[in-house]
């Protein structure tokens, strides 16, 4: 019996960190893509996005991939970020 009750807690404590690596996740996507929309209209560009995937690289790093469009033509972002916690960083490269 004590070793069902253990395996369900541990289980239901994993499924908790997963959902909240989730959520944290698409915050963070959410705000990568807030930051370079801001940062093009500071430029006095436009930068609609279609698109931005980011996937777990080293450590605290992502990589991923924006799609839109910069001042209505089709563009495509290489972007690193690194996630500070309560800050992060990114960098992005658009591809020619």
């Amino acid at each position: 019996m004590k070793k069902i009750l253990f395996s369900m807690v541990f289980t239901l404590s994993a499924l908790l960190m997963l959902n909240g690596c989730i959520v944290s996740e698409k915050k963070l996507t959410d705000k990568v893509q807030d930051a370079m929309v801001q940062y093009e209209q500071q430029q006095g560009n436009s930068l609609e996005v279609t698109d931005l995937t980011l996937e777990k690289s080293e450590g605290k790093g992502y990589k991923g991939v924006l799609t839109g469009k910069l001042n209505g033509e089709d563009a495509i972002y290489d972007v690193i970020v690194t996630d500070e916690g309560g800050d992060f960083d990114v960098d992005w490269e658009k591809r020619k």
